[in-house]
């Protein structure tokens, strides 16, 4: 029978099986979504006011600060959306490579960087909901430093996700996607960097003013200041590319799942598929490969309490489930 006749569900490349199979992908791309549509709905919102300058000190550019000030309640739901979907896609990158859903961490350098990402992004998240709390209009000295938070939480956050990620590509040379992950993130957090510095130098000119300033003539001020302003825009859509990339680190875990293992062996085991382990005979052949995580553990534990030496090709050996399972 053809591959094309598998149900959807066990079509790992399929993004309908993660709903059954690995649900934590969607935490990244419910924040990817999340943030992409708030972006484009502010500035679509700005636009169709005939693109007001909200306070007389702004440029013909707005910041979106200005404009989520303007709509501050749909600022402050999506801010806060985007920072728990984050959060949780952080959480289960670590929980996913703890019980070898995810290709496991074999040094302690790579936990660190891993909690370390998990710290930084947590304060990036936090930033990200009180920069949308206390707004540009009322609270700009706390906004823009909430800001400075958000941005650069995120930012290291991102790089020590990169630097886990190419460590573990090391550990584990046959995933050639860990690879491709680290380095596409590191490429997509190096622009949003370099965007967010020459964000700071414009703004930091004529301090977001469109008036004279620091003895620059209101015209040059303008200009510079809407710059400035174009480069936040860009710098948050940038992030949404950022974002993307955790949905990349999580997708493997979709056919890693035991239970996809379990439904993809029955399937082939009806249609007569396959000649390895996932295939016809796998449970007969290999039952214990097809067992929880803590079954084997418990097993490996009492063969070991009896002497009786456990099987080389066993994955009650020890050996990681993600060393069973290529993708």
């Amino acid at each position: 029978m053809s591959k094309e006749s598998k149900p959807v569900y066990l079509r790992p490349r399929n993004i309908t099986s993660h709903l059954f199979f690995g649900p934590y992908v969607f935490f990244p791309l419910l924040s990817a979504a999340t943030w992409l549509g708030g972006i484009i709905a502010l500035l679509v919102l700005w636009v169709r006011a005939g693109k007001p300058r909200y306070q007389p000190d702004e440029a013909t550019v707005v910041f979106i600060s200005d404009v989520g000030a303007d709509h501050h309640k749909l600022f402050m739901g999506i801010c806060i959306t985007t920072a728990g979907f984050y959060v949780m896609a952080l959480f289960a990158e670590r929980w996913l490579r703890h019980i070898d859903r995810l290709p496991t961490d074999l040094r302690k350098r790579e936990k660190v960087f891993d909690w370390l990402a998990i710290f930084f992004g947590c304060i990036g998240a936090l930033g990200l909901i009180f920069l949308s709390i206390f707004d540009a209009f009322d609270y700009s000295t706390v906004h823009w430093s909430m800001t400075v938070v958000f941005v650069l939480g995120v930012a290291i956050s991102a790089i020590f996700q990169s630097s886990e990620i190419w460590s573990l590509h090391k550990d584990h040379p046959d995933r050639r996607s860990l690879k491709r992950n680290a380095i596409i993130k590191l490429v997509v957090v190096t622009i949003a960097i370099a965007v967010a510095i020459s964000f700071a130098v414009t703004y930091s000119r004529c301090y977001g003013n469109a008036t004279p300033t620091n003895g620059h003539t209101a015209q040059y001020c303008n200009r510079l200041t809407s710059a400035a302003a174009i480069l936040e825009w860009a710098v948050s859509f940038i992030l949404t590319f950022y974002f993307l990339t955790l949905a990349a680190d999580l997708w493997p875990a979709g056919k890693s799942s035991p239970r996809y293992m379990r439904r993809l062996a029955k399937w082939q085991e009806r249609n007569g598929e396959g000649h390895d382990f996932t295939g016809r005979g796998a449970f007969e052949e290999y039952p214990e490969r097809w067992q929880d995580r803590a079954q084997q553990m418990q097993n490996a534990s009492i063969q070991r309490n009896a002497g009786i030496e456990e099987p080389r090709d066993s994955m009650a050996s020890g050996a990681p489930m993600m060393a069973q399972t290529r993708y």
